[in-house]
Formats: structure tokens, C-alpha cells, sequence
């Protein structure tokens, strides 16, 4: 009896120090795999040699009801120093001031910015790809920087980014932007969602063929010739997690997308309520899990582990197992520390780091709804559409598509 009971402690004392082990472990696996992503930023190097044309490049901003970000928007755009640039605004059927904002900037712009009007996706397509598909055909550019509408660029922006393609002789390449995070929810979630996604990503093995690609979309910079023979958008016409999908179409296309740091140059507020981060990270954590496979398998591990950081020590408390509280609070200072630079990254208060495992327990709540989605086939909402939780990408010509004429002002 007694050896059965001092196995019993043995176990309860080794199980809050197994998790801290894995907490410490995901934490510092994160804060690598973002930091090997190289920065972008004056001076790094990657410029192309003075013999090197700068080529025309059309920036496609997809907007749907954007109004209230669509002014810094575009007012960062046109103060953009790169030589040859059209912006291309397409307003994807609001039903707010977005189509009279873009007007009202294309007139004042001497035809630097135009406007195409869209009514609504085709049949087969998310409401953003086809935004993008019909900025695209509207461009008269030899590269696209596909963007959203609530980004903000610095001038040097678009210029460090092409030099950095096409010094690397890539034909795509894509930014992670710094998050403004203005609200608690947004404060509380945001860090530990973006810990948790690196943990899965392996930026070393990006260029590895039979490897997950990677793209965000808030900053995609495509060559129009790579972004044609793969199908553009239309070759992931159905796919909710449009930056990912198309990533991997262009790698298996050979043309796998250069991934960069660009919080110096490019900032988003992706969110700006509960509400709209729920129904985000509804719609896109579960593709994204099924999209980076093994990745993935470790993001729920991570995840799980986090959310179990406050029952350990609950539990540990309970029982008296000395060894067991000490494992435990390990768990939670890892936790806690691990998150602050993720903080800090985000220009967020170091005090919200210490909410770590309020945050844990939000965030999976969200997964668990995302994976319920898919799993029961129920649609997601984004921007006011209903899409399939299980869509993937679907070639341009599915059954009963139908092709809007472009209306470009």
C-alpha cells in the first residue's frame, strides 16, 4: 500500500512538471520559429543590383464595407516612394460609404487609384477571392500586392519588398505585419493566437518540397506571370483561408513565396470587437490546423497544454504534492514569461501576459467552435456571408460559376 501511494505522489509530482517541460518547450519553439523569419527593414541587404528594372506593380485592396479604414489605407498607399503603382480598389457589394470613399480618393488621385464595382461572389467562390480575382484582372501591373483594406503602409513599404524579391530572384513574397491591439479582447488574444500559430510553422522548411507553405494575407506580392499559370485566386476559389491555400498552390507551382518580417513597414488592425476576432478565428483556426498537418497536431498540443496550466496547479494544491505545486507553478511562471515578448511585439501592456491562462482558456474555446463547424458542416460568417467550415480550394470552373463583367472606374 505504501508503494502504491508514494507512486501515486511520484505520478501527481511528474505530470505539472511534464507540462511545464512542454510549455517551456512550445513557448521557446514559437519565439524561434518567428524570429528565424527574417526582417525586412532599411538596410538588410536584400536590394537588387542597379542593372534590375523596377517593375509596374498593381496593388489590390478587396473591400467590403470597409469605410471607417479605408481612408488611412489609401492615404498610406499614395504616399508610397516606389515609382510605378496603381491602386486598384474593389468594392465587393458594400452597403456602407466604402464605394463613395474610393470614388471620392480616385478622383482626387490623377488616376493613380480606380475603382472596380463588384455585386457579389460568383458561384464556388468566397467573397474575398473573388474581390481579388476581379482586382486582378483589372491590373495593369507586371507584379500584384494583393492587401487589406485595414492595413497601414510605410512609404518604404512596397519598395523594401520588391527589392527583396527580386533580389532573391523569388516571384512572390509575403509580410507578417505589426498587430494593433487597441481593445481588452484584442490584448488578450491576439498574442497568445499568434504564439500558438508559430508554434506549428516551420520556417525553415518552407522551400522543402512536400512541405505546408505559408503566406499572410494581408501583405501578398505575387508576379502576375507565376499568379497566371497557377490559376490565381480562381485555382482556390472556395477556400476560407485563402493566404494559405494560395501559398501552396504557387509552391507546387514552383514558385514557393519568400516569408518576411514586416512590422516596421506594415501595420493591421484586424479586429475591432469580440465579436469580430470570434467569428475570425472561427472561420480560420481549424483550416488552418488541417493545412500545416504535423504543425498543426503540435498547435493542439500547445494549446492544450496552456489551457491546463490552472487545473494542474488546482489539482497540485489539492493533493499537497509538494513536488506537484512546485511543477505547476513552473507551468505557469513558463507560461506567463514565455507570452511577454509576444507582448511586447504587439505593443501590448506586459501586464496582460499575467491573464495567460484566461487567454488560453478563450482562444480554445474559439478552436473548439471552429472544429465544431467543420465537423457538423455548419457555415462559418465573415463579413456578413455564410461559408462552408470544410470549403478548400475549388478550381475556377465549378458547376454554375458565373462571370461578372468587370466595371472599372
Amino acid at each position: 500500500m505504501t508503494g502504491q501511494l508514494g507512486m501515486g505522489a511520484l505520478y501527481a509530482a511528474a505530470s505539472p512538471w511534464g507540462l511545464a517541460g512542454i510549455v517551456g518547450a512550445s513557448g521557446a519553439v514559437s519565439l524561434a520559429h518567428y524570429r528565424a523569419l527574417p526582417a525586412l527593414i532599411s538596410g538588410t541587404g536584400e536590394t537588387p543590383g542597379e542593372s534590375v528594372a523596377w517593375p509596374r506593380v498593381s496593388i489590390v485592396v478587396p473591400a467590403r464595407n470597409e469605410a471607417a479604414n479605408l481612408p488611412t489605407l489609401l492615404r498610406s498607399l499614395m504616399a508610397l516612394d516606389y515609382r510605378d503603382y496603381e491602386i486598384i480598389v474593389v468594392d465587393d457589394d458594400s452597403t456602407d460609404a466604402t464605394g463613395q470613399i474610393a470614388t471620392d480618393f480616385a478622383r482626387e488621385s490623377a488616376g493613380r487609384v480606380r475603382v472596380v464595382r463588384g455585386s457579389g461572389p460568383a458561384s464556388g467562390w468566397t467573397g474575398k477571392n473573388y474581390a481579388c480575382h476581379l482586382g486582378a484582372q483589372a491590373a495593369t501591373g507586371a507584379w500584384l500586392l494583393f492587401t487589406d483594406a485595414d492595413t497601414e503602409h510605410a512609404p518604404a513599404s512596397l519598395r523594401l519588398a520588391m527589392g527583396a524579391a527580386l533580389a532573391a530572384g523569388a516571384s512572390a513574397l509575403s509580410l507578417f505585419t505589426r498587430q494593433r491591439c487597441l481593445t481588452f479582447w484584442e490584448r488578450l488574444l491576439l498574442p497568445f493566437a499568434y504564439q500558438q500559430y508559430f508554434v506549428g510553422v516551420r520556417p525553415r522548411a518552407l522551400a522543402r518540397p512536400g512541405q505546408p507553405a505559408l503566406a499572410n494575407g494581408q501583405y501578398f506580392l505575387i508576379a502576375r506571370q507565376a499568379y497566371a499559370v497557377v490559376g490565381g485566386h480562381g485555382a482556390v476559389a472556395a477556400s476560407i483561408t485563402d493566404d494559405v491555400a494560395l501559398a501552396g498552390v504557387l509552391k507546387r507551382g514552383g514558385y514557393p513565396p519568400l516569408v518576411r518580417r514586416g512590422e516596421a513597414l506594415v501595420r493591421v488592425r484586424m479586429y475591432d470587437s469580440f465579436g469580430a476576432l470570434a467569428e475570425g478565428f472561427t472561420k480560420n483556426s481549424f483550416q488552418f490546423l488541417r493545412e500545416q498537418r504535423a504543425g498543426g497536431a503540435l498547435v493542439v498540443l500547445s494549446t492544450a497544454c496552456a489551457v491546463g496550466v490552472v487545473p494542474a496547479l488546482t489539482g497540485a494544491l489539492l493533493s499537497g504534492a509538494r513536488l506537484g505545486i512546485a511543477g505547476a507553478l513552473a507551468a505557469l511562471v513558463l507560461q506567463i514569461t514565455l507570452l511577454a515578448p509576444w507582448e511586447r511585439a504587439f505593443g501590448v501592456p506586459l501586464r496582460y501576459a499575467l491573464l495567460a491562462p484566461v487567454a488560453a482558456l478563450t482562444f480554445t474555446g474559439i478552436a473548439l467552435s471552429s472544429a465544431l463547424h467543420a465537423l457538423t458542416r455548419r457555415p462559418v460568417r465573415w463579413k456578413g456571408r455564410g461559408y462552408s467550415a470544410t470549403a478548400r480550394a475549388a478550381v475556377a470552373t465549378a458547376s454554375g460559376r458565373r462571370e461578372e463583367p468587370l466595371r472599372v472606374e
